[in-house]
């Protein structure tokens, strides 16, 4: 067997092997005190396979998530297709993003921070049109309208629906495919009817997005890519 683990054993009231995995590769078994060795890589053993798929997907994960440095040649998503990027600076054009021609243009110079704020500027602004017409066609079709529709900057909230029926919607949503941004809008003009998760709420969105449950995995699975 060619995996190396670190083993914690406690004197507690633990009776099972358990195992985790951290940092992409660092594979931590916890064990009773007196577990036998053999019987711990014997257990190591029964899970190589799944080990080696979760320390696979942890590397592709990682590459997904590298800290974007604003640099020709990097990619940039937008209604779920990845683009490229070109970087330069004309100091008597307008500073900014341009997406043309199925490529990104960045013309700033100064800091990343700075690139990474006309990004972010040029997203919002994406985002709250195409966000805005999806809401105002499901909407329709539900016969069901927000009392305002904000744009937040939120990380890993997709959408949200206050008690009182005012929506709010990542801008990131923008780098998704648009059937994954339908499926979170409906989510939350659907919680203007029913303001919980119980099966009505689920069977209202089934009737607009029968596949909802695949989008929902969709977006566990694929959070990581909308950094910035």
């Amino acid at each position: 067997m060619d995996i190396t683990y670190t083993v914690n054993r406690s004197r507690k009231r633990r009776k099972t092997i358990s195992l985790q995995i951290r940092n992409e590769a660092e594979i931590v078994i916890s064990a009773p005190y007196y577990t036998p060795a053999e019987e711990i890589n014997r257990f190591v053993e029964e899970k190589q396979n799944w080990i080696n798929k979760v320390i696979q997907k942890n590397k592709e994960d990682s590459l997904k998530i590298r800290v974007k440095e604003y640099k020709t040649g990097e990619h940039f998503l937008y209604l779920g297709q990845s683009y490229p990027l070109e970087v330069f600076f004309e100091p008597f054009e307008h500073a900014g993003v341009v997406f043309w021609n199925n490529r990104f243009y960045l013309n700033a110079q100064g800091n990343k921070d700075s690139k990474k704020h006309y990004f972010v500027s040029w997203y919002k602004k994406k985002a709250d049109d195409f966000i805005r017409q999806r809401v105002d066609f499901f909407g329709r079709m539900l016969k069901l309208q927000p009392e305002s529709i904000k744009i937040t900057s939120a990380q890993s909230r997709w959408g949200s629906c206050s008690g009182d029926s005012h929506l709010a919607f990542s801008f990131r949503l923008i780098m998704a495919p648009p059937d994954i941004i339908d499926y979170v809008i409906v989510h939350e003009l659907t919680h203007i009817k029913e303001k919980n998760h119980a099966p009505r709420f689920w069977q209202r969105v089934a009737e607009v997005i029968p596949a909802y449950k695949k989008h929902r995995r969709w977006l566990k699975d694929n959070h990581q890519i909308f950094n910035l």
